[in-house]
């Protein structure tokens, strides 16, 4: 396998240990937020984490390549959680001010993902059934709705085919996600800073495909 740059690893499937032994994408998007290696980074929602992991997963190293440009714009698409309160014994209960903040945070979740499953349906010219809304918990399953959707409007006879509509769908859904997190007024700011988001569409310099020895920017 290529070696990259010393600060960044390389771009492959799976979860990872350490940035050493590589990272999926979601692994990458923890280190360029400025999180603890993870791929369940903080400032992603978790259903789009759940679908560019899964993306991730299906693809080749080669295919891998295509997803570089997405790198850091899911930043900041999330409902940021209320503030953690100081360590508590595990049998002490909540006060009734951090219950109700957390019922406000997940109604907001919710809103935020339901939003974004009814914009990326509707892009698609797919309108679902009761049955079908009730299936993936009425909007709020982005990740099993999106994969559900994948031989839609109908099933593809090529891998490159397939690859083809599953980068131009995960464009979609950040799209979806972006134009949803603006709808309420929601700035996206770093977890870790604070600081507002900036979200450039290039790829970053410092991303290793692996099986060429170069980076993405090369």
């Amino acid at each position: 396998m290529p070696q990259g740059p010393a600060s960044m690893p390389v771009l492959s499937r799976g979860r990872h240990r350490s940035p050493e032994r590589g990272a999926c994408f979601m692994e990458y998007t923890a280190l360029l937020a400025g999180e603890p290696f993870t791929d369940a980074p903080h400032c992603v929602d978790g259903e789009l984490a759940a679908v560019v992991r899964h993306a991730d997963d299906r693809m080749s190293d080669g295919d891998r390549a295509r997803l570089t440009p997405l790198l850091g714009r899911a930043i900041g698409l999330v409902i940021p959680g209320p503030a953690r309160p100081r360590r508590r014994r595990r049998s002490a209960r909540l006060p009734d001010a951090e219950v109700r903040a957390l019922a406000v945070h997940d109604a907001a979740v919710d809103e935020l993902r339901v939003s974004v499953s009814r914009r990326f349906t509707a892009a698609l010219g797919h309108r679902p059934s009761p049955a079908e809304w009730r299936a993936h918990a009425c909007g709020r399953d982005v990740d099993r709705l999106f994969w559900s959707l994948m031989p839609e409007p109908v099933p593809l006879s090529t891998s490159a085919a397939y690859v083809d509509r599953l980068v131009d769908r995960l464009v979609l859904l950040h799209e979806c996600y972006e134009q949803a997190v603006a709808q309420l007024g929601l700035a996206r700011r770093s977890p870790v800073t604070g600081a507002p988001v900036v979200v450039a569409r290039s790829t970053p310099e410092a991303v290793v495909v692996p099986g060429t020895g170069h980076s993405q920017a090369d």
